[in-house]
């Protein structure tokens, strides 16, 4: 049983409770993610139902721009998911959350097209992606702080569970667009193929939202709770405004990787390099299994070391060295797919794995929802949301098929000495 004591009140909790809230917040984590990342692995064929244009290139840039706005409300659905869970609570936030991206999710699968009824189907499509994005806003920030604050001594493995269940989510989205694929020819997929995918997700994400019942409220919290903040934001851009910058350089480093590697990778090797879609599809799942098995390896490195940071520099130090020779080595041919995608996702793991664990030791209780909110999602929406549309454009404007690698360079590079010199004050 973990002890603490505060405020004139003793807050325990069993290991029970704590494996509990693991397993409902990491489970939850992942059921939602894939909902939100099943777009991307549909991007092209959401183009041609929702935006089309004639163009291909067109289609998919007007898809990921739709990618981009969801991306981009994640930092206000951060701030209004963080402003009531600082003032009154993590649990019910996280349940909140669950339920409207299963909904959005489910009404996605049901939209009818353009061909059906015109411009209404583009509007309310971007606005259900908007619904997503305000409700991922929410998810995983809560999650990282109420596994955290409920697991403060084993915060790296912690992270590393957490977002170990993430990337299952996001495995099963491709292994999903993989299933399809295999077996619907491309008029099946485009007519109702890829509306499976968001059915299915929706469906597993209201389960979540189920059983998100038994989760307990974080002890941290129950401590602090009269003390809470008003505006909890206020507090946390008035004192811990060095925090908040770092925060948003070292998530974007992650940003880049989950959206350069297991979000844009499939649509960059087969739209632009002209690979085939099977083989590309098959080294997607291996990447995103190796990219997601070390993850609480590298937690547990950080517990286990007492330096938090130290998978972090390891992973993204050597990434930052290689991601340039291999996009190099990518572009020579199909038969190198499987094996960059290997190596990129083994760096990553060690890269990002334990990093949220430092993001959250950034911040104290009374705002840590807010400033990992605020910073993850800043950093996500930014970086991540319009990485695919960046990276589409330069190459489109240039012809040079290496803007992604330099992408990876810039933020890697920040990530890092962002990762070096934060002072963390929340362990």
């Amino acid at each position: 049983m973990w002890y603490k004591r505060g405020n004139g009140m003793d807050t325990r909790i069993s290991g029970g409770e704590r494996r509990r809230a693991l397993m409902l917040s990491s489970l939850g984590g992942g059921l939602e993610f894939y909902d939100f990342v099943i777009y991307a692995v549909f991007a092209d064929v959401i183009g041609q139902t929702f935006f089309p244009s004639g163009n291909a290139v067109a289609n998919l840039l007007a898809a990921f721009t739709v990618f981009a706005i969801g991306y981009l409300a994640r930092p206000f659905g951060g701030i209004v998911f963080s402003h009531f869970g600082d003032r009154f609570g993590r649990k019910n936030m996280l349940r909140i959350s669950i339920a409207g991206m299963a909904g959005a999710t489910i009404l996605m699968g049901l939209m009818p097209g353009y061909a059906q009824i015109g411009i209404a189907a583009s509007i309310l499509f971007v606005l259900l992606r908007i619904v997503q994005g305000l409700s991922l806003g929410g998810e995983i920030p809560g999650a990282m702080v109420l596994i955290t604050e409920t697991m403060p001594e084993r915060r790296g493995l912690a992270c590393g569970v957490l977002f170990l269940m993430i990337n299952i989510g996001l495995l099963l989205a491709h292994v999903v667009q993989w299933a399809l694929v295999s077996t619907l020819d491309p008029a099946q997929i485009l007519s109702y193929g890829w509306r499976i995918g968001f059915l299915v997700g929706g469906a597993i994400a209201f389960l979540g939202f189920v059983m998100r019942a038994q989760l307990s409220e974080s002890p941290a919290f129950a401590e602090m709770e009269s003390d809470a903040h008003k505006v909890p934001l206020a507090m946390l851009l008035q004192n811990n405004m060095r925090g908040v910058i770092a925060g948003v350089f070292i998530t974007g480093m992650g940003a880049v990787i989950v959206s350069m590697f297991y979000l844009y990778f499939d649509t960059y090797v087969t739209t632009l390099l002209k690979y085939p879609h099977a083989s590309v599809a098959a080294a997607s799942i291996v990447g995103i299994i190796i990219f997601s098995l070390p993850m609480p390896l590298a937690g547990w490195l950080a517990d286990r070391t007492g330096r938090l940071r130290l998978p972090t520099f390891i992973g993204a130090g050597l990434l930052l060295v290689t991601c340039l020779p291999l996009y190099i080595w990518l572009g020579k041919g199909p038969g190198n797919v499987m094996a960059v995608m290997a190596i990129l996702s083994i760096l990553a793991a060690f890269a990002w794995g334990p990093t949220p664990a430092v993001l959250t030791a950034i911040f104290p209780t009374d705002v840590r929802f807010s400033g990992v909110a605020f910073t993850y999602n800043i950093g996500f929406a930014v970086i991540g949301g319009l990485t695919p549309l960046v990276s589409t454009a330069l190459i489109h404007w240039s012809g040079n098929m290496l803007w992604p690698a330099y992408i990876l360079l810039v933020f890697l590079a920040l990530g890092l000495v962002a990762t070096a010199v934060v002072k963390l004050k929340g362990r």
